[in-house]
């Protein structure tokens, strides 16, 4: 993992689901783009995602999470599928799970990544009680990095009202609809996310 003990460096972030041919990859494709859409090129958020499930290993974007990608505008050429292992965890300065059952599973791997750990959902609840003057004035992977640590120390305050009531759910094989439902859901709480850091 890259040491940021003084704030500094790349911020490494980590989008995790079942077989990363899903909600993961749209998560990634999303948060970067709408991390360009804030601040422009960004050369200090690094943003990969991964599965829990080895199965889809080596293999494409399911097709229609890349046709609602190019709904989007977006595009989901080039991505190749990874199953989640210790060095992810590792590298990753931010893990964002789609459901609590994934945090788990990350937390197995490395538990040591509690505090850097969250479902998306979870982070977008809790970033809503972060006010932009509450994080230092910087670059956006530094006021993101920044975000994380002081939603980690609002979990116990702002706990979810069930285990899952954070949760994504799998749209795999559902309809382009459920797709878009998805879509929405990650780009909500993505933007959510992204609000207090973009206002400096």
């Amino acid at each position: 993992m890259t040491d940021s003990a003084d704030g500094a460096g790349t911020l490494h972030v980590l989008h995790v689901c079942t077989g990363n041919i899903c909600r993961s990859p749209m998560a990634e494709r999303i948060m970067r783009a709408e991390l360009a859409a804030r601040f422009g090129p960004v050369t200090d958020v690094l943003v990969h995602s991964a599965g829990t499930y080895g199965g889809h290993a080596g293999g494409p974007m399911n097709g229609p999470a890349a046709d609602e990608l190019a709904r989007r505008g977006l595009s989901g050429d080039g991505f190749t599928a990874t199953w989640l292992r210790e060095p992810q965890v590792e590298w990753a300065e931010l893990v964002l799970a789609a459901t609590a059952d994934h945090k788990a599973q990350v937390l197995q791997l490395e538990p040591r990544a509690l505090r850097r750990t969250f479902t998306l959902r979870e982070l977008a609840r809790l970033a809503g009680n972060v006010r932009p003057e509450d994080l230092p004035t910087g670059t956006p992977g530094q006021r993101l990095r920044a975000l994380a640590a002081t939603a980690a120390e609002l979990r116990g305050l702002y706990p979810p009202d069930s285990r899952g009531a954070d949760d994504i759910g799998d749209p795999y094989g559902e309809s382009a609809e459920v797709f878009t439902t998805t879509a929405d859901q990650l780009r909500d709480a993505i933007v959510a996310i992204l609000r207090p850091v973009a206002v400096a």
